[in-house]
């Protein structure tokens, strides 16, 4: 419940969400437009953002590869 309470960490948790949502779509993006939802990198952008939900609600970490880390701001990477 700590968790629900700091608007910090709140706002924080905002921020990754919205970045892995973006980084899942681009990643999952073809050039002609179509997707490809089975891109290593999107499916683990996916995961990211499937656990940064989780995160907001009940701590805990997100992890992705790490040649995807470069991909994500310094701010967001130490929550």
């Amino acid at each position: 419940q700590d968790h629900m309470l700091d608007f910090e960490r709140q706002r924080a948790g905002m921020n990754i969400v919205g970045k892995l949502y973006k980084l899942c779509f681009d990643a999952s993006t073809r050039e002609d437009g179509t997707y490809n939802i089975y891109n290593e990198d999107a499916r683990a952008y996916a995961k990211g953002y499937s656990d940064s939900l989780d995160l907001q609600k009940h701590g805990g970490k997100i992890y992705l590869p790490k040649h995807l880390h470069e991909n994500i701001p310094a701010g967001c990477q130490s929550m």
